[in-house]
């Protein structure tokens, strides 16, 4: 696989027992200390689908049973004052349930929460979350 382009992938990740997976990040590596989603870059000559697959098998070795593409993108500076643009698309992924193995690469800890416990513990860049409950609606 080629090497990181500036598109970027985020993946809300539900099982298909209806909980919403959160990932302590490590702020040693992943400079943010929060609890947040898969994320990840797109590779050189690979499609956003391939890399959200990808991702969340790096992140958490779950199986994959639907990713489910939004209409959901961002377009951001990073890292800021960069002048660099990122475009990030946003996917829901159904997975089988089951306990996440994490790396402590990226991240120190993980949890299933409901989908109340997921809105108001997840990191969501300081915005209004109503834009985040819209995005996980058809998961309802």
């Amino acid at each position: 696989m080629g090497k990181d382009t500036n598109d970027k992938i985020l993946a809300i990740v539900h099982s298909d027992k209806g909980k919403f997976l959160l990932l302590k990040t490590n702020p040693k590596t992943m400079k943010v200390d929060h609890w947040y989603v898969v994320t990840g870059g797109v590779k050189e000559g690979e499609s956003f689908e391939k890399a959200v697959a990808r991702e969340v098998k790096e992140e958490t070795n779950l199986k994959i049973l639907e990713i489910i593409p939004t209409s959901t993108s961002w377009d951001y500076e990073w890292p800021k004052n960069s002048g660099i643009i990122k475009h990030e698309k946003a996917f829901l992924v159904k997975v089988k349930h089951a306990d996440p193995n994490i790396t402590a690469h990226e991240h120190l800890d993980w949890k299933w929460l409901d989908k109340n416990d997921f809105l108001d513990q997840i990191y969501w860049y300081g915005e209004s979350k109503d834009n985040l409950n819209g995005l996980i609606k058809p998961l309802d």
